[in-house]
């Protein structure tokens, strides 16, 4: 069978000398194929390959792993190549997207879009790279059906006022009525505007939010929050996370010196 789909690469991985397995996103859901000659610089494979470029790719689809016949390129991003910390955010994003996406038919095409859009927004806007991280972590969350109702309290269903606190076992907000000196241990304070930054992430596209400004603290609690949601209630595990902190760490100690 043969058949042509929209897609993004989000894993490439060598074959032998030549050859790689590509996993792409498609608005259907993620697929593996192999691409045969893409590894060497002459083959017209070589540019489909690479991890986030987007086109319309060609397949053969046989028994088993289909086969990548031809590419019709949209973007490359290559920025997203050329700058270190664009492409470590970039791995970041095709990590989480690889973990959460369905196998083809059964993927959403919101998810599609949304994963162009953010490549695209990291294209465009590398500075607002630890903001981007945050806007997709909360739509990973929302995916993977591990978002409480960001505006309400987990014990009542109140709406959250000034005070509230993120608890780390119960994962979600606590409001200050709810709250007892058992949660101390188990939960912390959280700035105000948390809860509506969470659900305007959730809720709008991204190609939608233009730039978004964070208070320091209130990104430190965003990136708090989110972790815990994927990490302990979403299960993902990711490698790819903590290199990029790593990452980030030794470029903000470097700018700290610089002053």
């Amino acid at each position: 069978m043969q058949y042509n789909t929209e897609a993004i690469v989000i894993k490439t991985v060598r074959y032998g000398e030549t050859h790689a397995i590509v996993t792409l996103l498609t608005p259907t859901g993620r697929v593996s194929a192999m691409a045969k000659s893409a590894m060497k610089p002459t083959s017209r494979l070589a540019a489909g390959v690479r991890l986030c470029a987007q086109g319309t790719y060609f397949m053969y689809q046989g028994s088993g792993m289909g086969n990548i016949q031809q590419v019709e390129m949209v973007a490359s991003r290559r920025r997203l190549h050329e700058d270190l910390q664009s492409a470590a955010y970039a791995a970041y994003f095709c990590d989480l997207v690889l973990s959460v996406a369905p196998e083809r038919p059964h993927g959403q095409s919101a998810m599609y879009r949304q994963f162009a859009a953010i490549l695209d927004a990291l294209v465009e806007r590398p500075q607002d790279a630890d903001v981007l991280a945050r806007v997709f972590e909360t739509k990973m969350c929302h995916w993977l059906g591990v978002s409480p109702n960001w505006r309400a309290c987990i014990r009542c269903g109140e709406p959250l006022t000034e005070k509230y606190r993120y608890h780390m076992v119960e994962g979600g907000f606590v409001c200050q009525h709810c709250a007892t000196a058992q949660d101390t241990n188990q939960s912390y304070a959280v700035p105000s505007a948390t809860s509506k930054i969470l659900y305007l992430f959730e809720r709008t596209p991204i190609e939608q939010l233009g730039n978004v400004k964070i208070s320091a603290a209130t990104h430190k609690a965003l990136k708090q929050t989110l972790y815990y949601q994927l990490v302990d209630f979403g299960g993902l595990y990711l490698k790819s996370r903590d290199i990029l902190n790593q990452l980030v760490d030794a470029f903000d100690r470097k700018d700290g010196e610089n002053g």
